[in-house]
């Protein structure tokens, strides 16, 4: 989320969790019918989803042993959930979900193909299947990454992280493994099958793809941005994040919703745009560089200046 809050967390009895941590996550109640976004870009979102899910297989979907009944609840769960929250883009038939988009029928009892990869070509969200680790693993107390169809990631590959614990996965995030790890493994224990939660990140970026597992580049403004076109050229890039337990399996089902918008839509929010620029000037500079500021910071700031 927004990582001047690592920089400044106080420490915590575990006595006053879980709602201490809703709040340092900036972490909201989900309600169940706003689990999903479908919007104007769904056809779109979904096929670039089914493009790369047939040329960069390995890349955006993996699965460990062992993850089976998970992903197969995760399938099951959203067959259920979506004809009867979106009907104008799903429903239901004799254990078949139909998606109306494009008239596909989807067999439920026997799925077409892995079933999280099934789940994975009827929603714009990237989904991630975390699961405890067992009591006698080198990692026990702590979540690992076990399946995933990662479609539109921001910075991170999936090949590295899949099977690693939540401390190495966010390796990158400073601050991550001193002062957030421990209470976020004690969250995920004591999150309820019946409270699925929510919050925000959001970065900026000076590229428009949705697949984007590569790290930002070097030290050094993006030579192509200028004073003229950075209000089109760099991008407010925001993840919607969910967290819900299973039921079934108690795994945790993650998911990730990305919207994007050019900076010149911050043009009729000026408020907003001073508000970002006064953020970007206090991130120290390791979150900074992690957010990949290097590469448009200095125009980025002056365009926002402009119109705020």
């Amino acid at each position: 989320g927004d990582h001047r809050d690592l920089h400044s967390f106080p420490t915590r009895r575990s006595s006053d969790l879980p709602s201490s941590l809703l709040a340092w996550m900036k972490l909201k109640i989900l309600q169940e019918k706003e689990w999903f976004q479908v919007s104007d870009d769904y056809s779109d979102h979904l096929k670039e989803r089914r493009r790369l899910l047939a040329t960069h297989h390995e890349e955006v979907f993996a699965t460990l042993p062992g993850s089976e009944n998970a992903c197969l609840e995760v399938m099951s769960i959203l067959g259920d959930h979506l004809p009867k929250h979106h009907p104008n883009f799903f429903k239901s038939q004799e254990q078949h979900l139909i998606t109306l988009e494009n008239q596909e029928s989807w067999d439920l009892q026997n799925p077409p193909k892995h079933p999280l990869e099934c789940a994975g070509l009827w929603v714009q969200e990237d989904l991630c299947v975390i699961e405890e680790a067992p009591k006698d693993a080198d990692d026990a107390g702590e979540y690992r990454l076990t399946a995933a169809v990662l479609c539109f990631p921001t910075r991170w590959h999936l090949r590295e992280k899949i099977g690693r614990p939540m401390s190495e996965i966010h390796d990158p995030i400073p601050g991550y493994r001193e002062q957030i790890n421990a209470p976020v493994n004690h969250f995920f224990s004591r999150l309820k099958a019946d409270q699925p939660v929510w919050r925000l990140n959001w970065g900026l970026n000076d590229n428009p793809a949705l697949f984007q597992p590569n790290g930002f580049p070097g030290e050094g403004l993006n030579p192509l941005l200028t004073g003229k076109n950075t209000a089109d050229e760099v991008y407010l890039r925001v993840e919607r994040q969910t967290l819900s337990k299973l039921p079934q399996s108690r795994a945790i089902l993650f998911t990730i919703r990305i919207h994007q918008q050019p900076l010149r839509s911050l043009e009729t929010r000026p408020e907003l745009a001073a508000r970002l620029a006064e953020t970007l000037r206090k991130w120290p500079d390791s979150v900074a560089g992690y957010k990949g500021l290097s590469s448009h910071g200095p125009l980025t700031l002056r365009y926002l200046d402009q119109v705020s």
